[in-house]
């Protein structure tokens, strides 16, 4: 599989992951399994990156995806999710991967106050010695964190990147308040916020 594409479908099983975790109707066995995809994705993708002909990274890469499919199953997928599908609708040249990677550094500031133990323990599974650190420090350090870690796979660019036009926003706000996902984040967006959420995504 192309470099690119590995990235941008693994940030992908990520998102699925994560979103499936924070949704307000996820059942228990679901927080169990989305958790192991996450911490899954975060240990193999760096390493599948480095070497894509690491069989044993891109068998847990495989697992960690099949698990975060089992998540949304079984659970559904946020806000970033319905953004970005209205993205891919408006702009056919721009990966599903692409526009969440874009969007989720706003996401994540948008949403974790909403969510605190949430989003603590998704930062402590990037950064172990957070562990002792108290939940609101912590989950305040996500937005950093999945920042990094967007860095670090080389998939961190604004929309203007991605080859979206300022005019396009309206569009892409309006078909995302179609879908239902924004509804079950943990802080329901109205339009209003989704249209700062893109802008703020517009230029990193």
């Amino acid at each position: 599989m192309p470099l690119y594409i590995t990235v941008s479908t693994g940030f992908d099983v990520f998102t699925h992951a994560f979103e499936a975790y924070i949704h307000k109707n996820t059942p228990p066995y679901v927080k169990l399994i989305s958790l192991e995809a996450i911490r899954l994705v975060i240990k193999n993708l760096p390493m599948v990156i480095k070497d894509g002909k690491n069989l044993q990274a891109r068998t847990e890469m495989s697992w960690a995806d099949t698990i975060a499919g089992l998540s949304i199953a079984n659970a559904g997928v946020t806000l970033p999710h319905g953004i970005s599908m209205a993205i891919g609708g408006c702009c056919s040249n721009i990966m599903h991967g692409e526009a969440l990677a874009a969007v989720y550094p706003e996401f994540i500031k948008y949403t974790y106050k909403s969510s605190i133990r949430k989003f603590a323990t998704l930062a402590r599974l990037f950064d172990q010695k957070l562990e002792n650190v108290s939940d609101n420090i912590v989950a305040e350090k996500s937005c950093y964190l999945v920042s990094k870690f967007l860095n670090d796979i080389d998939i961190n660019c604004g929309l203007e990147k991605l080859g979206v036009s300022v005019a396009e926003i309206t569009e892409i706000v309006e078909k995302s308040i179609e879908l239902p996902d924004y509804t079950n984040n943990p802080r329901v967006a109205n339009i209003d916020e989704v249209t700062e959420l893109l802008k703020n995504s517009y230029k990193y």
